[in-house]
């Protein structure tokens, strides 16, 4: 790790204030190939990449170079690497607040995977961007910038883990990637922002109050839990073929309110039946999944079947949720307690 030290012509206040920039890598540390137009992600390091924003000046700071990946490229093992670095860094009084950089494609299953790890930390914000720092319009250095003033904020206090990306700040459990290209590329479908922030000041609306903490648990094996996305005319063969190979757990998209082909019911019967956990969400962006149907295939039968209702959220949050829940040797009812 290195440290920016560069203070001065500012109030106590802010200089109090100790910030950990833990880069991961992605198209926010990236450069393009001038020859053949492909970008190359995480060779910018982190220290490179901070003393590019006027601000350091305002507070301490401290740079640690964690990956340089990918966020495709990122396994369970390294979040829980992420999670105790931060864990860690405010038992010790290391900093007042964290900034992580991160790619945007696997963005929000980290920061939903913090949320529900971190315990009763200081603000955590998560932050990346659409074009590398060095092209023209790059959103880069604003929205490192805009995390810096959310992650020193006095507002920031108790609000869970954050996402800010287009001046913009997103509760974890609500975040989504929503374009995959446009520099506006996150939103909570269904709720919004729970903030924003206007020059320099961070102004939060709403407080999302998540009381779901889950530990680590078994760290020495990684749950293997598989997503499948259904669509007209699916039979459960995807399901066979996850069981086949070992599946700790299941994660179904269905249709609307939570319904499945009815060619795929047998499959789902049958993973319910040898005890795996089976969590139904949907494929819809908003909404919840309950059980207002009742026909072969619907959520309500599959519900009596002992498949776990999802609520609202997407597959790729529900995966996570799963994980630690398996990691953490959950029965099936407190799994379903949990969602």
């Amino acid at each position: 790790m290195e440290t920016l030290n560069r203070i001065g012509g500012v109030t106590l206040k802010n200089i109090q204030k100790k910030i950990l920039l833990i880069t991961t890598g992605g198209t926010i540390a990236s450069k393009k190939d001038r020859q053949t137009g492909q970008i190359h992600s995480g060779v910018i390091s982190g220290f490179s990449l901070a003393s590019l924003i006027p601000s350091w000046k305002d507070f301490s700071c401290e740079v640690h170079d964690l990956f340089q990946l990918p966020s495709g490229h990122l396994t369970m093992s390294n979040l829980r690497k992420v999670s105790q670095i931060i864990d860690q860094a405010f038992k010790e009084e290391k900093c007042t607040g964290v900034v992580l950089t991160h790619g945007t494609d696997t963005l929000e299953e980290t920061a939903y995977f913090l949320d529900l790890i971190l315990q009763n930390n200081g603000p955590v914000v998560l932050t990346g961007s659409q074009l590398p720092p060095e092209e023209i319009a790059s959103d880069a250095l604003r929205n490192l910038q805009d995390s810096l003033q959310v992650a020193i904020s006095e507002e920031s206090k108790d609000k869970g883990v954050v996402v800010v990306f287009n001046g913009k700040i997103y509760a974890a459990a609500e975040v989504i990637k929503i374009h995959t290209s446009n520099l506006d590329a996150f939103g909570a479908p269904g709720w919004g922002p729970i903030g924003y922030l206007d020059e320099k000041e961070v102004v939060y609306k709403r407080v999302v109050n998540n009381h779901v903490k889950l530990a680590l648990g078994n760290m020495d094996k990684e749950s293997k839990v598989y997503i499948i996305k259904f669509a007209l005319g699916m039979d459960g063969c995807l399901i066979d073929m996850a069981l086949k190979s070992g599946a700790d757990g299941l994660v179904l998209e269905g249709f609307g309110r939570g319904q499945i082909p009815p060619e795929a019911v047998g499959q789902v019967k049958e993973a319910v039946n040898h005890g795996i956990p089976v969590v139904l969400t949907s494929r819809c962006y908003e909404g919840t999944v309950r059980g207002v149907y009742d026909y072969k295939g619907s959520a309500a039968q599959l519900e009596r079947l002992g498949v776990i209702l999802g609520n609202d959220l997407p597959g790729q949050k529900a995966r996570i949720k799963l994980m630690l829940a398996l990691n953490n040797q959950m029965s099936i009812t407190e799994i379903k307690n949990l969602f």
